[in-house]
């Protein structure tokens, strides 16, 4: 899922199926064909700092780390696991 607030351009979501992981850089390529066609200027996008395979993939892409603080309000305790 992609979103484009005016200003930037934001990856929201990128899932796929552990057998259609091929298929990752061409969904992105997709969702940045599209934000550029609106003349998006930049695209952000979060993981977590843990998932390396995630960040490796990203930064195969080009995708580099900028210096921001990211920070967030948990209005739902969705930290525990379900029991």
């Amino acid at each position: 899922m992609a979103s484009h607030d005016g200003h930037r351009g934001w990856i929201n979501h990128l899932a796929v199926d552990a057998a259609r992981r091929g298929q990752r850089r061409l969904l992105m390529e997709r969702a940045e064909r599209r934000l550029s066609d609106v003349e998006c200027p930049k695209i952000n996008l979060q993981l977590r700092a843990d998932n390396s395979v995630a960040a490796e993939f990203y930064e195969r892409l080009g995708y580099t780390i900028d210096d921001v603080i990211s920070t967030a309000r948990r209005l739902v305790d969705d930290t525990t696991p379900n029991q």
